[in-house]
């Protein structure tokens, strides 16, 4: 009779099935999963059951269950997986059989192996080999169904015999997402816009079926104190609708839909945003700082609205912008890529680029005279266009310290307290001079 409840309980632990799953990712590279889970044949009463299709980097100290009929008595999470080397560690002391390359079996007690060297004593003596230059070891003893991944177990009180329903939810590492975007810049004012989400599973299980979630902002994570662990990338593109964001508390989460095949080791693609037809703001930037002489082509800045006249008002995660745009023959070429951070509705965000090698500007100190408690230099800039038609032109200039601007050729916005700036329309062809004096004074 023992026999026969030992083998029913065994067949209890591995009758189990799971069905679709829902995973929340986020850009840290953790994830969230909540699992269904089935179990047949379950008694009613105290047993024990147990779940293994979990991934190497489950957070340990995460994982819980929610019974539909019962109540969870204990758990345990058990990680300890197979390891050729931490095995033979443990079978320093005895009998093993080793194949150097080149020679004859071996046979002797293992006195010490390590990350180089194995070292036996046989009857001939006691010999050491390089690793690199052993074929295989070999130990006669046999492991009794060994793991090659961790899995849980529960005691359980089940309510009812038959069939038992739980939702297991963990968290995990090495599942992150991303945004990519992709403007295409057409004129000076027109653009499109695509939005896409890279979800990236580099965990050690495939996710079928799934439903998959985004979550956009920074949580605050607290690393408990935990005994660490023992110790080629594809891509897919989803086809999708576009995302719909809602608000998660202080954070915004973006429904990607059913992603049937999440493979490990594989990113996949999903259609976030557009493609939308945008408006933004083109402006050329010349930087500089008190003395410095240059002379070079002007920094391209385009500024995005994030508002529904400017085709957009939705929310808009960091991410990478790569820049396209149409090229004299009709075909798109790629100009550039800069780093975006969150765009919240009503708020914009200015992109760099690149630089416009027809707009030039060219910077000199004209005079520069220093006392002993006065500073003053007088600052000439010159901006080109050469282009067919006018652009817009921004000229920024940082100057540290306690200071005055005398006698500006152009009227200018002082920024913050070491920054002003001039901005001015310059026809085609057309080649402007900005003057103006800065003096400092101190005690």
């Amino acid at each position: 009779m023992k026999k026969i409840t030992i083998l029913f309980l065994l067949c209890i632990l591995m009758a189990q099935s799971s069905k679709e799953s829902t995973m929340t990712v986020y850009k840290d590279g953790t994830a969230l999963v909540k699992q269904e889970i089935i179990w047949n044949n379950v008694p009613k009463g105290n047993t024990i059951i147990k779940y293994d299709d979990i991934p190497k980097s489950i957070h340990k100290d995460t994982p819980f269950i929610r019974l539909n009929n019962g109540q969870v008595l204990s758990q345990k999470f058990i990680d300890k997986i197979f390891s050729s080397d931490e095995y033979f560690k443990s079978k320093e002391g005895t009998l093993v059989n080793i194949k150097p390359k080149n020679e004859k079996t071996i046979s002797g007690v293992l006195l010490e192996i390590s990350n180089r060297i194995i070292t036996i004593q046989s009857k001939n003596g006691i010999r050491s080999f390089n690793k690199e230059n052993i074929e295989y070891i070999e130990s006669k003893d046999k492991i009794d169904d060994p793991k090659f991944s961790p899995y849980l177990s529960w005691n359980i009180k089940n309510d009812k015999a038959g069939r038992l329903k739980a939702n297991l939810i963990y968290k995990l590492s090495n599942i992150s997402w991303n945004t990519i975007y992709r403007l295409i810049i057409s004129g000076q004012k027109k653009g499109e816009l695509v939005a896409e989400a890279v979800i990236a599973n580099n965990s050690s299980k495939d996710y079928i079926n799934t439903n998959v979630q985004l979550v956009e902002g920074k949580l605050n994570n607290v690393k408990p104190k935990m005994p660490s662990s023992p110790s080629k990338m594809s891509m897919a593109r989803h086809a999708a609708p576009d995302l719909v964001p809602s608000s998660l508390g202080d954070y915004h989460i973006y429904d990607a839909g059913k992603i049937k095949k999440l493979i490990a080791k594989e990113s996949i693609t999903v259609r976030m945003y557009g493609p939308l037809s945008v408006d933004y703001e083109k402006i050329y930037v010349f930087e500089n700082s008190e003395r410095q002489q240059k002379e070079e082509p002007l920094k391209v800045e385009l500024t995005l609205s994030n508002t529904e006249v400017h085709g957009l008002g939705i929310p808009l995660p960091a991410g990478k912008i790569d820049m396209y745009t149409y090229s004299g023959l009709g075909g798109i070429e790629y100009i550039g890529s800069d780093l975006m951070g969150q765009v919240p509705k009503g708020q914009s965000s200015t992109i760099q680029a690149g630089y416009a090698f027809d707009i030039t500007g060219k910077r000199k100190v004209l005079n520069y005279d220093r006392q002993r408690k006065s500073e003053e230099a007088v600052i000439e800039i010159a901006v080109n266009n050469t282009r067919s038609e006018p652009v817009q032109i921004k000229i920024v200039e940082h100057i540290n310290g306690d200071w005055v601007i005398k006698e500006p050729s152009h009227d200018y916005k002082k920024e913050d307290a070491s920054t002003i700036h001039f901005q001015i329309s310059l026809d085609p062809g057309k080649k402007e001079y900005i003057t103006y004096t800065y003096k400092k004074e101190w005690k």
